[in-house]
């Protein structure tokens, strides 16, 4: 069952503008429940743009995106925002992390605007924070962590709303290759429990846990059927 469409999807920046920069280009793609999808591609090849999009951070110029069965191009900003807090969990290379806040802290932030009793809120952070290890951490303060701390918090912090897709942008780009291999098992469980995750890199040797790898040029996206044949 498909999570997400894009048909002929396309964005500029500066549109219209002597300076316009046409970061995706004509795109169409079909992704399923439960996929395990990577976007690789050089610095600047438009894959944190995609994620953005995919996210409602940003509005497409041309072109469809539903999500589910939701229609995100004609969505309002308060109905992306709205899944953004119920359905997507980001994990980000420079973790996005507060550091002046504990680590609990951080992993309760999805959760501040929810209904949620404050209680239950540390309850649901505490036990993801349990299942990835981090529990001893919950009240040191970012500052005193390591990297591969850091990123398991924010991984933490992309899972307690009970995500329904994980878009992680270059979340290994600040590891070294011991918490890479830790954090793309973890990634790689994540996928196992049912939740889609759309990883874009530049680093092929992460790509051997994705299901379906593709490529951004220039704001083209197509298949990398030999990228996969190659890390697997």
């Amino acid at each position: 069952m498909s999570i997400i469409k894009l048909c002929n999807f396309s964005f500029s920046y500066n549109k219209g503008k002597s300076n316009e920069v046409k970061a995706i280009q004509n795109i169409s793609l079909d992704i399923s429940e439960g996929d395990f999808v990577g976007i690789v591609g050089a610095s600047g090849s438009g894959k944190s743009t995609l994620l953005y999009l995919l996210a409602g951070l940003l509005e497409a110029d041309e072109g469809k995106y539903i999500y589910g069965n939701t229609d995100i191009t004609h969505a309002s900003d308060n109905k992306k925002a709205s899944l953004r807090n119920t359905d997507f969990g980001f994990v980000l290379q420079d973790f996005a992390l507060l550091g002046d806040r504990t680590a609990l802290e951080n992993v309760c932030l999805p959760l501040m605007f929810s209904k949620c009793k404050w209680s239950e809120v540390e309850n649901r952070a505490l036990k993801i924070m349990e299942k990835l290890n981090v529990e001893k951490l919950k009240n040191k303060r970012i500052g005193e962590l390591s990297g591969g701390q850091c990123q398991r918090i924010a991984i933490a912090r992309a899972l307690v709303h009970n995500p329904k897709v994980i878009l992680a942008d270059e979340p290994t780009g600040a590891l070294d290759s011991e918490n890479t291999k830790i954090l793309m098992d973890l990634l790689s469980e994540i996928n196992s429990s049912g939740i889609t995750v759309i990883l874009v890199t530049h680093d092929l040797a992460t790509l051997s846990h994705c299901n379906r790898v593709y490529e951004l040029q220039d704001g083209v996206l197509s298949t990398r059927k030999d990228v996969i044949n190659e890390t697997i």
